[in-house]
């Protein structure tokens, strides 16, 4: 039995002798007590088991704080996790495979939490400061000039700080002013000072330059020793002029010149797309959205398993249905292969002699000595990509190029052979392997016993694939979920070591976390899978009952709307979360009219849009003007998120996290409708006011719409 380590400290598992990763719960069970029992009960908290009494072990995060720390069992649930994580407080991030270990005063042993597992909020830290990605080493992340960019300039300047160690945050009232800066209670211990008083120390210092002041309407030290930032109108109304004239307001060139590969999607042919493959489709099609907006050129590509078990387990159940019965239409096809593939996977698993037989169909399919498997083979694979095609343009995706895997296998013999000269494989018991131990990585299969490559040996031919099409590109990132994270380890060190001047620091898995309904799991195995395509479609039917008895829309217009508006209700609902999040898909909530759903911010955009319309033509005003027409409390804090619009879009950039723009474009979008209720902007009768009013409103409908094309999502002018 392990000794107990000592309350609030973090410990790796080199310190438990252990060379083997963590990468489930039932592997973190041996190292605890026998009589405990740990799982994940609805992926929302770790729940520890010991006789009949439950408890929730607690997070422990960086200086040995702990979350929850109230004396009560409660749960832990991701919103939580994400409010830490947003401010970067989590002890270390997934790529350094540490482990966690935890004491609370109500156990008393310990448990170990493998992070990987439940903290993958964390892995949004990884992209703009990976240690292994040559491109973002050479950016200034600082060059998008947002105002928070400004003013952190100016203070470390004035106060004689470095601008990284200085954090610029929001209050969470406006009327505690526009920024809070907490400096004084950092520093106050290391100077022996009162922090308050360390507070007025630096507002003087502060109101003493005459530059930071043309920008700032009031300084106070709030509290125990905050400073409280409250900037002059005009700088924020220069943002909404800024905003109403420039389409492409808060895009940067930061990626200017680059050229990044984006392999996405990944459906494979002869299965369903579920509701997992959606995810990835989702996050990936935003993402590349969110990467352009930087400047950076993407290739868009696709990777799909057109070869492999699951494709002769199909096969095996297709054999036996008659070409006479074989459907026209595309979804009926789709439909036969789901069931055939649930069929085959069933027999292989319950049928010795049956496993027999689809081994034998798989080494055929890799032969192609078969004329009928080889026909059967193009015909489903036709099949799928055809409704693969249709679910591509329901979601307005498409890709320069879709790689299969059966193309890599002409490629993979020659970096098998030269990896073993190199040392780089050996062989064990038969087959070729990656010895990942003296990186610290796992040891994986890249050729079977039997010959067949592995999705890691198809790996390098696919690398060759891609460098003789498109030659060296500065980046390729893969977005794959949290459980291939080991697989691409591995497989980006053997193209590192095999390819080293294609691949070496040019590689990142963007990982994000699974995805499932409220009602419960799903699996492609069995039948019981969870279409993409209904989720969609029920999706679209709740909203046909919105919009049916819309008056003065035909019916075109309506099923613009319903595909518009059902398709963005899905995608906002996915990217709402963080994609280290597991996602527990609510429908109902996702096509709400009300709250932080896409239809809301839909309906928003549609009502600005209205209005403008409405009204005409909208001349620009100067920001001095609009300053000083727009007074009200409900028109200044509308206009308080214009700038912020840029350190949203950072964020998301930086963290890989669309979720950075959802938030933001609630907010915007709640501000806006609290404005339109107060305000009259039509009626208006004072000219002028009616005039700033509606450049508010076009500036508010342009960040919207901004947002909403980086999320892959359609506007629609009425709903």
């Amino acid at each position: 039995m392990l000794q107990a380590p000592a309350l609030g400290k973090i410990y790796s598992l080199d310190l438990l002798d252990k060379t083997d990763h963590i990468t489930t719960f039932a592997a973190a069970e041996a190292f605890v007590d026998s009589k405990l029992l740990i799982y994940r009960e609805t992926r929302t908290a770790l729940i520890v088991k010991r006789a009949e009494a439950e408890v929730v072990a607690p997070v422990l995060f960086q200086g040995g704080n702990i979350l929850p720390d109230n004396g009560y069992d409660v749960q832990l649930s991701f919103y939580l996790v994400n409010l830490v994580s947003a401010h970067r407080d989590f002890c270390c991030d997934i790529l350094t495979h540490q482990c966690l270990l935890m004491l609370t005063e109500r156990l008393p042993c310990f448990i170990i939490w493998q992070l990987q597992l439940f903290t993958m909020a964390n892995a949004k830290k990884s992209f703009w400061n990976h240690p292994d990605v040559d491109l973002v080493k050479g950016l200034d992340w600082d060059k998008p000039r947002s105002l928070a960019h400004k003013l952190t300039d100016q203070i470390s300047t004035i106060l004689e700080i470095d601008p990284a160690l200085l954090e610029l945050k929001h209050p969470a009232d406006d009327t505690h002013g526009d920024y809070a800066l907490n400096e004084a209670l950092k520093q106050a211990k290391e100077q022996g000072k009162n922090p308050r008083e360390l507070a007025e120390e630096m507002v003087a210092k502060l109101k003493a330059s005459e530059g930071f002041m043309t920008m700032v309407a009031g300084l106070e030290v709030a509290g125990p020793g905050f400073i409280n930032i409250r900037l002059k109108p005009s700088v924020h109304a220069s943002y909404v002029s800024e905003a109403f004239s420039s389409a492409g307001y808060a895009h940067a060139d930061l990626f200017a010149g680059k050229t990044i590969m984006f392999e996405y999607a990944h459906p494979n042919p002869f299965k369903v797309v579920h509701i997992g493959h959606l995810r990835n489709m989702i996050l990936g099609e935003s993402l590349i959205r969110i990467l352009e907006s930087y400047g950076a050129n993407i290739i868009r590509v696709n990777y799909q398993g057109d070869v492999g078990m699951h494709i002769a387990k199909n096969l095996w159940a297709l054999l036996k249905v008659p070409e006479s019965e074989y459907p026209e239409d595309i979804s009926e096809r789709a439909e036969l292969l789901g069931r055939t593939y649930a069929e085959g996977a069933t027999a292989f698993k319950d049928d010795p002699e049956t496993e027999k037989e689809i081994i034998a169909i798989n080494k055929k399919i890799y032969s192609k000595e078969d004329a009928t498997i080889n026909r059967l083979w193009e015909t489903g694979k036709q099949w799928s990509l055809d409704k693969f095609a249709e679910l591509y343009e329901r979601l307005y995706m498409s890709f320069e190029r879709q790689y299969m895997e059966s193309e890599t296998l002409p490629f993979v013999d020659e970096y098998i052979s030269e990896g073993l000269e190199k040392n780089i494989f050996k062989q064990s018991q038969g087959a070729v392997v990656f010895d990942g131990e003296p990186y610290g990585l796992d040891t994986r299969v890249f050729l079977n016993s039997e010959g067949l490559p592995t999705y890691e040996g198809k790996e390098l031919g696919l690398a060759r694939l891609k460098q003789d099409e498109y030659g060296t590109v500065d980046l390729h990132i893969h977005n794959v979920a949290i459980e291939q994270i080991s697989f691409f380890e591995v497989t980006f060190k053997a193209k590192e070591l095999l390819m080293p001047e294609w691949y070496k620091g040019r590689q990142y898995h963007n990982a994000y976390e699974f995805v499932g309904l409220k009602s419960g799991k799903m699996s492609s195995r069995t039948g019981q899978v969870v279409f993409a395509e209904t989720i969609l479609d029920e999706a679209e039917q709740i909203v046909s009952g919105i919009v049916e008895n819309r008056e003065g829309m035909n019916e075109d217009e309506k099923q613009e709307v319903i595909r518009s508006v059902g398709t963005g209700a899905v995608k906002y609902s996915f990217l709402n979360l963080n994609p280290g999040t597991y996602l527990a898909f609510d429908l109902q909530s996702s096509v709400s009219l009300e709250g932080n759903s896409g239809p809301y911010i839909q309906y928003t955009y549609a009502r600005a849009r209205r209005m403008l319309d409405d009204a005409g033509t909208v001349e620009a005003m100067p920001a001095e003007s609009i300053a000083a027409l727009l007074t009200q409390p409900e028109e200044q804090s509308l206009m308080r998120m214009f700038a912020v619009f840029e350190e949203a879009l950072n964020d998301a950039v930086r963290d890989l996290a669309p979720n950075a723009l959802t938030g933001y474009v609630h907010e915007l979008a709640q501000r806006f409708n609290l404005f339109y209720r107060k305000h009259s902007v039509l009626n208006e009768e004072n000219p002028e006011i009616r005039k700033a009013r509606l450049v508010l409103t076009q500036a508010t409908a342009n960040v919207i719409g901004n947002v909403l094309d980086l999320l892959g999502i359609r506007t629609v002018s009425r709903m």
